[in-house]
């Protein structure tokens, strides 16, 4: 979360990008393992070292690559970033009636709600492998009651 005076970026870190990446690369390593197992052809241990390196350099790549996934606070908009929008959205403070938590598979993601009638989930922040979620939940809040109430 980077903070200016005028803006206060949410971003994902790198633990809440790299674990669950790292869990999905282990799970599909150990399901093609078990695959090849009971056939004619199974898996040697120099190719399963190697399905371990791809996991630990996929890892390592998630956690170079620019996390730009999140939401930046501004004193006129919400401002969204998603990885494959062509641009960001810019939402005006007062366009947004609500803002809510809600909880999926155990983790906590914040909810929009729009004057229009749109939900929107933000991609930060996050409870998953965060600590500070619900100081971040308070400062989206106080700002969208500061900025746009």
């Amino acid at each position: 979360m980077r903070h200016t005076d005028e803006t206060i970026d949410f971003r994902l870190g790198s633990a809440q990008v790299a674990v669950p990446v790292l869990l999905g690369m282990a799970l599909a390593t150990g399901l093609l393992y078990l695959g090849l197992r009971w056939t004619a052809d199974p898996m040697t241990a120099g190719e399963l070292r190697t399905c371990a390196y791809a996991v630990g350099a996929g890892v390592i790549g998630v956690l170079i690559l620019p996390r730009s996934r999140g939401a930046r606070l501004t004193p006129e908009c919400l401002v969204i970033f998603s990885p494959f929008a062509q641009r960001e959205r810019r939402i005006p403070w007062a366009d947004i009636s609500s803002i809510d938590v809600r909880r999926s598979v155990g983790v906590r993601r914040v909810r929009i709600s729009l004057v229009t009638g749109e939900r929107l989930p933000l991609a930060a922040p996050m409870s998953f492998l965060d600590r500070h979620f619900e100081a971040r939940v308070e400062e989206l809040t106080a700002w969208w009651d500061t900025h746009g109430r």
